[in-house]
């Protein structure tokens, strides 16, 4: 058991550079790699509900109680980073919709659950962090198919109630079990359940990654400069949701545990339901922004983390 534990801990600190390897061995080995393609759906059903452990009802009654952090998050996430990735996409491939589609689908994708971790490292509010992805996986089904509607519904074709199943299923349904087994089992239980469940969470994060990138293989070795393009965009695109987040923490002088929070959700994303409704539902060019976000995402952050600590006065910034 304390192997399994040192082996979890060094898989969480080094997690950028484990997720690069995954990304470089799906395109090393997609054949090998792809045989697990059909069965990420079952992977996702299972690494939400695992990270969704330990969170019940009681957490999504704090939004009601303290919604403005959770209400500047939504609004970055949801509103504000879409509208940019659409921007971004017409201005840069305007000749590529499917480029600006795959912008625009990573920003509207729910936030990511692995922003937890970054509350404990960063002495950040793992309640508003939790409430907030919480809200944002159930919500999942009608905000993403929405703004896609909305913003790109023009460009492509869209099987809407396609995308609002899966996100049922892969997003709302296990989240909404965690929950209730919550509820019911008890939150001391379920977080020990979770504790057993992140090695296992964590290796099938990697796997997600390989076998979902094994769609766009072939293209990404033999990369031109419009997809190179899209990569830095995407890279972009994650110091920017981490920039406006934590620029709107600021501006509404949040403590820094609650700004952390708000930082932290801004600019990550469930990457993982993203490239997995990509390779499901859209053509391989759109597999990409998916796919190369999460490359540099976790470096980024932690130097957020280590700003919003320096920026903030000392006594704020000591995790309670």
């Amino acid at each position: 058991m304390k192997k399994t534990a040192q082996l979890n801990n060094w898989i969480a600190n080094n997690i950028p550079l484990l997720i690069l390897a995954a990304l470089i061995a799906g395109l090393l080995f997609p054949t090998q790699l792809g045989v697990f393609s059909p069965y990420v759906g079952y992977m996702m059903i299972f690494q939400t509900f695992a990270n969704s452990l330990g969170g019940g009802f009681r957490d999504l009654a704090q939004v009601m109680a303290h919604p403005k952090p959770v209400l500047l998050t939504m609004l970055t996430l949801h509103v504000l980073m879409p509208v940019i990735a659409l921007g971004a996409g017409v201005l840069i491939f305007p000749q590529n919709p499917l480029y600006t589609l795959s912008l625009v689908l990573v920003e509207s994708s729910p936030a990511a659950v692995s922003s937890l971790i970054w509350m404990t490292i960063g002495g950040g509010s793992t309640g508003i962090c939790l409430s907030t992805v919480l809200l944002d996986s159930l919500l999942s089904p009608l905000i993403l198919p929405l703004t896609l509607r909305l913003l790109c519904g023009t460009m492509v074709a869209l099987d809407t109630l396609g995308l609002i199943k899966s996100l049922m299923v892969m997003v709302v349904i296990p989240a909404a079990a965690a929950m209730f087994l919550c509820r019911v089992w008890g939150r001391e239980r379920c977080s020990h359940l979770k504790t057993q469940l992140a090695l296992p969470s964590k290796l099938v994060l990697l796997l997600i990654v390989s076998a979902n990138v094994t769609r766009c293989a072939d293209s990404l070795r033999h990369l031109n400069i419009s997809l190179a393009l899209l990569v830095c965009c995407s890279l972009v695109m994650r110091v920017l949701g981490l920039t406006i987040g934590f620029g709107i923490s600021r501006l509404f002088r949040l403590p820094y545990d609650t700004g952390l929070a708000v930082s932290v959700n801004s600019g990550m994303r469930n990457n993982s339901a993203a490239a997995t409704l990509a390779a499901q539902y859209f053509p391989s060019d759109v597999v990409f922004s998916p796919s190369v976000s999460p490359v540099l995402s976790q470096l980024f952050v932690s130097l957020a983390v280590r700003l919003l600590q320096r920026v903030y006065p000392s006594g704020e910034t000591t995790p309670k």
